[in-house]
């Protein structure tokens, strides 16, 4: 069972979160999660120690809502529209068990938003993301003229589409991210309005939010200690040398709450918390152009 050293002081997230302010901080212990301690980093583990058992997430989360706009990131090169709806998104990829929930909440009245698709992906251990596995060790791909890459196969794991439920939550059973050249540790998200389903997948809608989430740098640090991330060979970006999580200070917005095992889990995990503040009717601001690698 892989296990990260005991932390012994709040973290910096936790004072973090005080200067973001108390609508965020509120909804987030509505969770049950005030921030990131010291049992945020004692109970980790990976599938293969756990004898595959992914943990299985807590029914429906009652939030406060945070009426803040989240800031909107670029979409990257490594978006794919496969719509596929399912909770469980590792298909047996190593790493450190993690449930991830994301609170989706109208920044104009702080209402929670049901029905909302929200699309996430992110790399795995080593860097990779799937349906691009034909680069490896760091290689970036290349990318047309709207930022975005051709793909080299056609995996899906670290993917995946969840509607959140009455209370405006979307939760995912994932594993921690990893990290590639030039970007800290992170995951990708959309939310959907509207659409509908189709042989298992999300069709239609339209993207209101598009955007990225974040971990803490001292848990990112703990985590590239243990097996298997401690086998990425690429250097690390910490957040604060990362350009799109620096850039307009927009990164802290949406770095997630962790905590450790949940109630309900059978083995170790970590469980993140954030919320996303969203203009139902807007269609993102950003577009990726050539420079747009990330």
């Amino acid at each position: 069972m892989t296990r990260l050293p005991d932390e012994q002081h709040a973290s910096e997230h936790d004072r973090q979160d005080g200067r973001r302010g108390t609508t965020r901080r509120a909804a987030l212990a509505a969770f049950g999660g005030a921030g990131l301690g010291a049992a945020a980093f004692g109970l980790t583990g990976t599938a293969a120690a756990e004898g595959g058992q992914r943990p299985a997430p807590t029914g429906g989360s009652r939030i406060a809502p945070s009426c803040i706009l989240t800031p909107e990131q670029m979409e990257g090169p490594y978006y794919l529209d496969y719509g596929i709806l399912r909770e469980d998104i590792t298909e047996g990829k190593d790493g450190i068990d993690f449930l991830m929930r994301i609170a989706v909440v109208d920044a104009s009245d702080c209402r929670p938003l049901p029905n909302i698709a929200v699309d996430v992906w992110h790399c795995d251990a080593l860097g990779v993301y799937s349906s691009y596995t034909g680069y490896d060790e760091g290689q970036l791909p290349p990318v047309d003229e709207t930022g975005h890459a051709t793909p080299t196969d056609r995996t899906t794991w670290l993917r995946g589409v969840q509607l959140t439920d009455a209370w405006g939550v979307a939760t995912f059973r994932s594993i921690v991210p990893g990290w590639y050249s030039g970007r800290t540790t992170h995951v990708h998200v959309k939310t959907i309005v509207g659409g509908h389903r189709e042989d298992g997948s999300w069709e239609g809608g339209h993207t209101s939010h598009t955007g990225q989430l974040y971990f803490p740098d001292e848990f990112n640090e703990k985590v590239a200690r243990t097996a298997p991330y401690r086998d990425n060979s690429v250097p690390r970006t910490t957040n604060e040398q990362d350009f799109l999580y620096t850039g307009g200070n927009e990164g802290p917005a949406t770095v997630m709450d962790i905590e450790r095992s949940w109630v309900g889990a059978p083995g170790p995990g970590v469980s993140g918390t954030v919320v996303l503040g969203i203009d139902p009717s807007a269609t993102p601001f950003r577009k990726c152009v050539k420079a747009c690698t990330f």
